[in-house]
């Protein structure tokens, strides 16, 4: 897809109001940031290996990405919300 696709796309999405959305410190500049990451292509690649972290889990302790290694992992950040 090309930037200008994106941009295209993006340009037409309703506005949110900030007050709907779900973190008191998240600012707007952090979409564009995020838009304009995007749009150049910015981070990991499709096919490439994600760097190792370390998240908490519901059920106490933690989890490395590493200890998943050559099993299946979706991996889903974010929220417009």
């Amino acid at each position: 897809m090309q930037a200008m696709d994106v941009f295209g796309r993006f340009s037409r999405l309703d506005p949110i109001p900030m007050a709907d959305y779900n973190y008191e410190h998240f600012r707007a500049k952090h979409l564009l940031e995020d838009v304009q990451r995007t749009m150049t292509r910015a981070g990991i690649q499709p096919g490439e290996m994600a760097p190792d972290f370390e998240l908490p889990q519901t059920s106490g302790g933690s989890l490395r990405l590493s200890d998943l290694r050559g099993r299946p992992v979706v991996m889903h950040f974010g929220s417009f919300t």
